[in-house]
């Protein structure tokens, strides 16, 4: 344990990076022992030092990716805590969006298909998100899971207007006064009312 501490704490120098293979050993090994935080800062360390996390990279931090796994800190890690999210939910992150980036990738490739649909009938345009990404399934002959994939990636590059009261169906936007009336209704009672 004491080597590993070691080959970790070694990263606090940020001029010291490891190679790929070396990043995932590590990984590896505070995986196998649960050390969440530990593979929260090798993988951020990976990333700063600009060397691309593999699928094997992702599998490793995968088997730590259950609200069932105990979470083990021997491995104290500086910071750990201070202006970041837990690292159990970090690792959440890092795996969901590892998953999200290959199925929005896989759905671009229907990505002219809807386009062409939606110049064809730009009434559709308006539509909140999720009828727009049932009518794009149904008359793209996608799933709707891809359809939404798209209709971020159309949003991105403002092929869809970005205007949330149009895109969400939400046009209530509640004011001060609202607030105030709802204050006054709540009103708390003393509890000498209660005896009256």
């Amino acid at each position: 344990m004491d080597l590993l501490k070691n080959e970790i704490y070694r990263l606090y120098d940020l001029s010291v990076s490891y190679n790929l293979d070396k990043y995932n050993n590590l990984i590896k090994k505070c995986a196998d022992l649960h050390e969440m935080s530990a593979v929260v800062f090798i993988y951020d360390n990976m990333k700063y030092h600009k060397i691309t996390p593999t699928k094997l990279t992702y599998s490793l931090i995968n088997k730590l990716h259950s609200k069932n796994i105990k979470e083990n800190n021997h491995i104290y890690i500086k910071n750990q805590d201070v202006g970041k999210l837990k690292a159990r939910r970090r690792i959440h992150k890092i795996i969901k969006g590892y998953n999200y980036s290959d199925k929005y990738n896989n759905a671009l490739k229907y990505l002219d298909r809807v386009k062409k649909y939606l110049t064809d009938n730009p009434d559709k345009k308006n539509l909140n998100r999720i009828k727009l990404a049932k009518i794009i399934s149904k008359n793209c002959d996608i799933t709707f899971d891809d359809s939404r994939f798209i209709i971020t990636n159309l949003k991105k590059t403002k092929f869809l207007s970005n205007n949330d009261s149009i895109n969400t169906g939400v046009n209530f936007v509640p004011n001060e006064k609202f607030f105030t009336s709802e204050k006054k209704k709540n009103k708390q009672k003393k509890i000498n009312d209660f005896f009256k």
